[in-house]
């Protein structure tokens, strides 16, 4: 899903009013509805306070539909409005204050000290202050009172962003701590970002049936499952091993046999025709004893003339030691190019080594560092968001493309684009979990011969794997060798 800056979600309302033969009030109102109409399963008790901190923008708009909607339900709704002084007003804000004041019934109360001092502990606060317009950060006495909401650990429940978050790739300095985000149609740029995980807990995506006619372009996107789904095709009926792409792994060593088993345990999984273990004679004893559809090749008495060219895809480095062989074998496959290359783990510490092999590497290899082997590349960066930018950068000076594995996983390419990764969760952060990741992307891209296609599908899928986990172990017991056993799951939610 594209991920839009403030410029083009405004267009896509207008796109909607024109196509629609509606109104930005109409669209206003069904938005608000859609929101209250999902808001409601998390306001259980009608009793319980609620406070709607409404602006005079169209995010207010949407604030007094919600709480017009609340009210006529029999909630006890209170709205705080920001002053109009200083301010734009929009005059859907304004039409639908008046449907408000009309009703008789609800309380309007200025923003102010006096007011957030009288608010009941155990109440909610629905955030409809500022959307997505906000194009500067918050400052002055509205810093001052946001800041006195955040330290009451109110339950916020925000509208469509929490206030003051910026819809860009910089990270917000102050906005209202939402518990909850009910976001329109999309989610937002700033969501992906590592930082902002401090002004919201969750977000969830509420349709309001915007215009399917309008076709954003955007160099950020979100992998979800509508986008994983259209990556994969059926195997065809008439098709043999061949037809499905042969992978290499160069991985493990004395003290790592494990990375080897892992990383080809989940080459295995990933629908390729073939996959060949270049490790340790003892390491692929092991190796295929646990997984004895895999070919091995013992790569400590290979001689240095062997080919790879008929390997559709090659990963390297997990556990794969840094010592002089290991450079050894890396420059080997930069210098001979083989048709696709994923280098992991150790293979990147060497580059970091080695920085004048970064600018041999293949046009289309992927990178797939952590933030500390990234920064060991790269130069030391303070925030993550300040490594995307290097990312993105990076991609397109080199011609590769780099997988940043955090938290929120993020793709760049070569052409600039960059694909934030929607699944996954912190049990995965255990030892191994990177092997799988990579065995995973090898395998598809030995299959579909497509880098971007691999390695987004391959986070997707590692991600969702990951969580079927968690429901089976929890994430404190799940382990790196749980995910290969649920990618078969993964696999069904976008192949059924």
């Amino acid at each position: 899903m594209y991920l839009l800056d403030a410029k083009q979600i405004k267009e896509w309302d207008i796109a909607t009013i024109n196509d629609q033969n509606t109104t930005s009030l109409e669209l206003m109102e069904r938005a608000g509805q859609a929101v209250f109409n999902e808001m409601v399963k998390d306001i259980p008790n009608t009793d319980q306070p609620i406070y709607v901190l409404c602006g005079t923008g169209n995010n207010g708009g949407d604030g007094m539909v919600i709480a017009r909607h609340l009210r006529n339900s029999f909630y006890n709704v209170k709205i705080i409005e920001l002053s109009s002084e200083g301010n734009n007003t929009s005059p859907d804000f304004l039409n639908m204050r008046k449907k408000v004041i009309a009703l008789g019934n609800i309380e309007i109360l200025p923003f102010n000290e006096i007011t957030i001092l009288g608010l009941r502990k155990d109440g909610i606060i629905i955030d409809a202050l500022f959307g997505t317009g906000l194009n500067r950060p918050i400052d002055g006495k509205l810093e001052e009172l946001i800041q006195s909401l955040n330290s009451m650990s109110f339950k916020v429940l925000a509208v469509d962003v929490p206030s003051g978050m910026l819809i860009n790739l910089w990270p917000t300095t102050l906005a209202l701590k939402a518990s909850k985000v009910y976001t329109l149609q999309s989610p937002k740029l700033p969501f992906f970002l590592e930082e902002n995980q401090a002004w919201m807990e969750e977000y969830c995506v509420i349709e309001i049936g915007l215009s399917v006619k309008f076709q954003p372009i955007s160099k950020y996107q979100s992998i979800d499952e509508s986008l994983a789904r259209s990556f994969v095709k059926g195997r065809n009926r008439v098709s043999h091993k061949g037809n499905y792409g042969h992978a290499a792994l160069i991985a493990g060593d004395k003290e790592t046999a494990g990375a080897a088993v892992l990383s080809s345990g989940a080459a295995n999984r990933s629908g390729a025709g073939w996959v060949t273990l270049f490790s340790r004679s003892e390491i692929n004893s092991i190796a295929v004893s646990v997984n004895p559809e895999i070919m091995t090749r013992a790569i400590d008495i290979m001689p240095d003339s062997t080919s790879f060219s008929k390997y559709d895809a090659i990963g390297m480095g997990c556990g794969f030691s840094t010592r002089a062989t290991s450079v050894k074998w890396l420059n080997i496959m930069i210098e001979r190019q083989p048709h696709h290359l994923i280098l992991d783990a150790d293979a990147l510490n060497i580059l970091s080594a080695f920085p004048a092999l970064l600018e041999k590497l293949p046009k289309s290899s992927i990178l797939t560092p952590h933030p500390g082997e990234f920064d060991r590349l790269f130069g030391l960066h303070a925030r993550n968001c300040d490594r995307i930018q290097t990312q993105i950068s990076k991609s397109k000076e080199l011609g590769c493309y780099i997988v940043l594995k955090t938290s929120i996983t993020s793709i760049s390419t070569p052409e600039g684009n960059l694909f934030f990764n929607t699944v996954g969760n912190p049990g995965m952060a255990k030892a191994g979990s990177g092997d799988v990741l990579l065995g995973l992307m090898t395998g598809l891209l030995a299959r579909w011969k497509n880098p971007e296609k691999a390695a987004c599908l391959a986070v997707f899928l590692h991600g969702k794997a990951g969580d079927h986990a968690r429901c089976n172990y929890g994430e404190e017991a799940m382990k790196a060798s749980d995910l290969i056993q649920m990618l078969p799951l993964a696999f069904k939610t976008i192949c059924d």
